[in-house]
């Protein structure tokens, strides 16, 4: 893993950044998925510390984030900021978890 890069953008200049990403490698299953309900519908969902969209995009039976089976730490941060859901949860193969958002900033 790479270290991060740090950059400094001062106002009324252009600067440019060039880095050289790798693709990560290819997810392997067996899958779960993990739901969202309620709360703010841009509340920001984090899975172990990596962002992966907003509330609204995982709220429905038609929608959902895949992940391999497994064990992850899902927090939920209102678009203020304001931390609304952390909890541990377990994915198994071919299953449903829903994390239920009961707070509002």
């Amino acid at each position: 893993m790479s270290r991060p890069t740090h950059v400094t953008i001062v106002a009324g200049k252009t600067a440019t950044v060039k880095v050289d990403l790798k693709p990560l490698p290819e997810p392997k299953g067996p899958f779960g998925t993990l739901r969202t309900i309620g709360g703010e519908k841009y509340s920001a969902v984090y899975v172990n510390g990596a962002y992966m969209g907003h509330v609204d995009e995982f709220d429905n039976f038609a929608q959902g984030l895949l992940l391999p089976a497994g064990e992850y730490t899902v927090k939920i941060v209102s678009v203020s900021g304001t931390p609304l859901v952390e909890q541990k949860v377990e994915l198994k193969a071919n299953e449903t978890v829903i994390v239920h958002v009961t707070g509002k900033a």
